[in-house]
């Protein structure tokens, strides 16, 4: 007995556990999507940070190519003019600046990769919060439908007001139509009343009639006719 008790409670238990997370199941599903949404647009802000940076080395390494350009061209003219400790300054530089032209490189080249890095992220995770999206819709819809589903058969289950309506429907079917009713009073009347038996007896041909029936007077309008086709037309007197 304390088993079956034991198994009942956890049985209760269990159902309502499963109403609770059904009743916020919808509401932890936009919570994760908006946990999705404001990742993804994390991971968008530093996409567009590192792309502001690999422009801003890109600029620098254009103007680098350009400031070493300008030195060669001005080196190779000093050594023409035999000025070769000012071509030996253009040197060092030159070198110095292809060294940082080499870093740049470098740290362009990291950029571009950790940018297709995240790019597919971004790709794949906005992939995956639109179907997430649908997922939420589609869930949102049956969530609904159980509810709807849920009051429909707990309205069912009281049956008494269905009950009552269909007991109030049997007994006003069930009552005597009132038309019908009357006319099987009277019948009873007619046969309580002592008149209808001599009324009916005069229908029979007992006695004098009491009303006249079309039948006699058909006779009678038969005979007159009978006797004016005897008689004949009377002469016309001479003038």
């Amino acid at each position: 007995m304390l088993r079956m008790l034991r198994d009942l409670t956890r049985i209760a238990g269990a159902k309502v556990r499963d109403k609770s997370e059904e009743a916020f199941s919808v509401e932890l599903l936009d919570l994760k999507i908006r946990e999705a949404e404001q990742n993804l647009g994390g991971a968008k802000r530093t996409m567009a940070a590192l792309l502001m940076r690999l422009r801003a080395e890109e600029r620098s390494a254009g103007r680098i190519a350009g400031e070493i350009a300008d030195l060669e061209e001005r080196a190779c003219e000093a050594i023409a003019r035999g000025r070769d400790d000012l071509a030996l300054q253009g040197a060092e530089a030159i070198a110095e600046l292809e060294d940082e032209q080499a870093l740049r490189s470098n740290t362009v080249a990291s950029l571009k990769t950790r940018i297709e890095q995240i790019r597919l992220s971004i790709e794949k995770a906005n992939r995956r919060l639109v179907s997430l999206r649908q997922g939420a819709v589609a869930a949102k819809a049956a969530v609904a439908e159980r509810q709807v589903q849920g009051r429909i058969q707990r309205s069912l289950k009281g049956t008494t007001s269905l009950r009552e309506a269909e007991d109030l429907v049997a007994r006003i079917t069930s009552q005597s139509d009132p038309f019908e009713e009357a006319g099987v009073l009277d019948e009873i009347d007619a046969q309580l009343d002592k008149s209808s038996v001599r009324d009916r007896l005069a229908e029979a041909g007992c006695g004098t009639p009491l009303k006249t029936r079309p039948s006699d007077v058909l006779e009678r309008i038969a005979a007159k006719a009978a006797d004016k086709s005897q008689t004949g037309p009377q002469a016309k007197p001479a003038a």
